[in-house]
Order: C-alpha cells, then structure tokens, then sequence
C-alpha cells in the first residue's frame, strides 16, 4: 500500500518504460532522514513524464466514470473542496495512488532549484542547477553525519547539511551542474497513467463541473459587500462563499465585485480555495480595468453580450470629459459596432 510521501520505492517496470533503469539515484535529506531520487540528464523524458502527470486526458464527462481519484501534492485547492466537487458523482478521494483510477493533475508538479537551495519534501520533480553530492564527512561526529552514514547512496548537497556540517569540511562527489530529478511517486505514476491505469483531470474541470456554484447577481454583490465590509462571522462566510461563485457568468458583476471589493486579495493567505478563485477568475485584471477596457476586454473574449454592455457603457458615458462648453455643444453616440448591444435581449 502506497502513502502520500513523494518518495515512493521506484516501480522497475516504470524504470524500464521510460529507459531509466540505468540512472543513479542519490539521496535527498528529509526531516532525520534520506530519501532516495533519480537524477537524470535526460531533460526530454522529464518533460514527457512532466506533460503526462500535469496534462489531461479525461474530458468533464469521461471523468465522471472514474471511481477514486488521488490528488497529487502542491494542488492549488484544497483537498476538501475537491473531495466535496468529487462526491457529487460518487468518486471518492484516496491517499493510496495506486488505487486510484483518477489523478487530480496541475502544473505544481515541477519546481526550479539552484545553488543548494533545499529542495521541499512536497515537491514531486524538479530541476537542480550547480548542485554537489557527498556522503559528509566522518570526523565532523555531528547528528547530521549519523544520518549519511545511514544511507548506503551519495545525498545531495542542500543547506540542511551545510547548516550541520561546514561546506568546506565535506567529501564531494559527483557535480550535478544540469540535471533533473524525479521522485518515485512522480515515475509510477506516469507509468500508470501512460499504461491506462488511471486518467489525468485538471481541479478547474472537476470545480466547474460541481453543481454547487453560486451565479453572481446584484442581490448576491449587495450581500457580499456588507459581509466584507463587516467583521466576525459575517466576513468569515463572504470569503467561503466566493469560492463557490461561477466565474463564466455576468461578467459585468464580477467586474463591480473587483472595483469594490478589492480588499479580498489581502484576505487570508491560508486560504487555498480563496487564491485559487481570485487567480482563475483574473479577479485581479479586471480589478485594474475601467468600465470601458472591460468592454474592450469582453469583446476581445467573445465575451460581450447587451446585459454586460448596457451595464458598463453608462459608467463609460458618466466619465466622458469635453472642455469648451462655452463656445460648442457636443453629441455623444454609441459606435455603429456597438449599437447592436443597446437593443435589449428577448426573455
């Protein structure tokens, strides 16, 4: 049975599919312990495994077949909205991967890390830049120098080793300058996933495809904006509730939400569903745009349609400027193009 951990005893039929079984693994330092990953220079096969893990290949309907679904870590939302999204078609969230006939994928996979940096523990692949491998040094008798000796492969030099035991007190060995590493869990699965043993979905398609989304309406910014403005409970509820609004929908509203309550972006770091909702809705974008680069925006979207347009054009019109009313009168029209959108839309 499979746990959580990235660093998973590599799958030898895996090794062998993407031609791996010859690359040396080297040790990574994990809390009191060593890890072991491979490091390959093979930038191609890391991308291909890169591509299958953060890809998907299940659509908004073939998904909904699957029957247990595994998260990978580092997802953006939380593992509660996406286990809740997921029971609404009777898939179930399991912490055994190899169980699973559903990986929840997303682009969080893969990290850059250089000059010793330490690598997170949560990190499924990643590529290393001017890194060094030792097995430390055996007359420094620090605790740190316990835990290599323990391990029978070359550890990666990180800052947690040079914080125990000095740089220049250690036996280097190999200089991995340009390489990529990947973790056993990161390899397996791309074996099963290549093999048609589970399929890939992106967390956006499992949210939207909940039917627990809130449309925006006036009554609903009205309400948001007197919770935000309050404190306590009534704020804490506002900030679950947004997460939760369908950001396809009544753009002109969502766009009157960023003007007015922008504060939201400064909300809770902590919150996962919060984050992920302010970046997938460009709650930030539209809180910079004026009314009228909204509508420039939607129509650049094939986006625009007569509700959003008769909402934003007159707060475009109020902030119309003419100079000389003394000497010239003025007329202002709405453009040929645009005139399409005045005529209200049949119920």
């Amino acid at each position: 049975m499979a746990n959580k951990s990235v660093y998973q005893n590599y799958d030898t039929d895996a090794l062998n599919h993407f031609d791996l079984a010859a690359t040396p693994l080297y040790g990574v330092v994990v809390g009191s312990i060593v890890e072991d990953v491979l490091v390959t220079q093979d930038k191609t096969t890391y991308e291909k495994i890169e591509r299958i893990l953060s890809v998907p290949n299940e659509s908004d309907i073939t998904f909904k077949t699957k029957k247990k679904a595994f998260i990978l870590p580092k997802c953006s939302v939380s593992q509660d909205r996406l286990k809740a999204a997921l029971k609404e078609h009777g898939i179930t969230v399991t912490n055994d991967y190899t169980l699973a006939d559903l990986i929840i994928g997303h682009e969080d996979i893969s990290y850059n890390y250089q000059n010793g940096e330490n690598i997170l523990s949560t990190i499924m692949m990643c590529k290393l830049w001017n890194y060094e491998t030792t097995n430390g040094n055996v007359s420094s008798g620090t605790p740190m120098q316990t835990i290599l000796s323990k391990h029978k492969n070359s550890v990666i030099v990180t800052q947690r080793i040079t914080e125990a035991i000095r740089y220049y007190d250690l036996n280097l060995g190999v200089n991995l300058y340009d390489s990529w590493m990947i973790t056993g869990m990161a390899l397996n699965l791309a074996y099963r996933i290549h093999s048609g043993l589970a399929g890939v979905i992106d967390p956006e398609t499992v949210l939207y495809s909940s039917a627990n989304k809130m449309v925006m309406d006036e009554s609903l910014l009205k309400d948001l904006k007197t919770q935000l403005n309050a404190y306590g409970d009534d704020r804490a509820l506002a900030l679950k509730i947004i997460p939760t609004i369908d950001y396809t929908k009544n753009y002109h509203l969502l766009w009157q939400f960023a003007q007015d309550c922008g504060m939201i972006t400064y909300a809770d770091n902590r919150d996962k569903d919060l984050k992920y909702w302010i970046k997938i809705s460009n709650f930030n974008s539209f809180k910079k745009k004026s009314a009228q680069d909204m509508i420039l925006w939607l129509e650049n979207k094939d986006k625009l349609c007569t509700t959003t347009f008769r909402y934003l054009e007159p707060i475009v019109r109020r902030q119309i400027s003419i100079n000389n009313r003394d000497l010239y009168t003025f007329k202002v029209a709405v453009k040929k193009e645009y005139q399409q959108y005045l005529i209200k839309e049949k119920i």
